[in-house]
């Protein structure tokens, strides 16, 4: 890597690891109380992508600052971007359980009526599942999909209270109604397997736990990426040990082959990165072998490779 392209990519990143705005617009705020949605607007000084809008989300860890931190990357490289919350905000749930994909339909047609001919998704782990599974009931509202270390399936849901449990249901409804989801199999958490595991790995991970769900999800689970209206991006690394994105995104790619999908798609499998594979530092990417050591640096490039392809894919849909 050349020096001048170290520098820039430096110079990127620092200021989304110190949590500093790199712009000071007033932004639009919106809340689930009045707006059906909770999310934050980044519209960019000069827009590169006129008529587009982004709208981001996080994983499983359920934070909206980094997701607000996040569109002020697609900020500041010219693109309009909407941080939603999902989660663990006033009017959400606070468990990764029956998530109603309502407040993102509502998202959208915000977008849309305020003149943004297209509006994509970008989500990351958790974030991704909804991303595709999003895409796939709105056709029409949703025109591209960004799914970063991707699920292949709706997933059982889940809380983060102590002893992580395991919920009767499915992550996600829909208009009231629950989303088929494939199951773990399991009453319980297997919080000691996963910690003896991670600690042998020195890494957290739960790749074991949901490569079951990846290679036999229920039929009716499998979420219908075919039924996107447009084109479809979707990024993994080969380091990801938190679950199987690779495969999981090897088989969306095989059911988009299979069902002649008309829009354009891509999976872009990196060597390098951990799970947490976003195109800014996050502290929490110290928990992921991928993203440490002598990773760190070919992670950052991996990472901000990814940022470059994904504003390329932009500028086609």
């Amino acid at each position: 890597m050349s020096k001048q392209a170290s520098n820039f990519q430096k110079k990127a990143m620092r200021p989304m690891y110190r949590g500093k705005e790199i712009f000071k617009p007033v932004n639009e705020v919106y809340r689930f109380k009045t707006d059906g949605f909770h999310g934050e607007l980044f519209r960019p000084e000069r827009d590169n992508y006129p008529g587009k809008a982004l709208i981001c989300f996080s994983g499983s860890d359920g934070r909206f600052e980094w997701t607000r931190m996040l569109a002020q990357v697609f900020q500041a490289h010219g693109l309009t971007a909407l941080a939603l919350a999902y989660v663990a905000e006033e009017g959400l749930p606070k468990a990764f359980y029956h998530v109603p994909i309502d407040p993102l339909e509502a998202a959208a047609k915000r977008l849309h009526g305020m003149s943004y001919e297209k509006v994509g998704l970008w989500g990351i782990s958790k974030g991704a599942e909804l991303a595709l599974t999003a895409g796939s009931l709105l056709p029409g509202l949703v025109n591209a999909v960004v799914a970063v270390a991707p699920m292949n399936t709706v997933c059982q849901g889940f809380s983060e209270e102590t002893g992580i449990p395991i919920m009767p249901g499915s992550a996600w409804t829909f208009h009231g109604e629950e989303v088929p989801y494939t199951p773990f199999g399991l009453d319980k958490f297997p919080t000691g397997q996963v910690v003896w595991k991670s600690l042998k790995a020195r890494e957290v991970t739960m790749y074991d736990l949901y490569i079951p769900l990846v290679q036999n999800p229920n039929p009716a689970a499998v979420i219908q990426a075919e039924s996107i209206t447009g084109p479809i991006l979707l990024i993994s690394s080969k380091m990801d040990t938190m679950w199987p994105s690779e495969a999981a995104a090897e088989q969306i790619m095989k059911r988009l082959r299979e069902n002649n999908f008309s829009y354009s798609y891509q999976h872009l499998s990196y060597d390098y990165g951990g799970h947490l594979f976003v195109p800014m530092e996050l502290r929490l990417a110290k928990f992921f072998r991928g993203d440490r050591g002598k990773y760190k640096e070919l992670s950052r490039e991996a990472r901000m490779d990814s940022l470059t392809k994904t504003l390329e894919f932009v500028t086609r849909w």
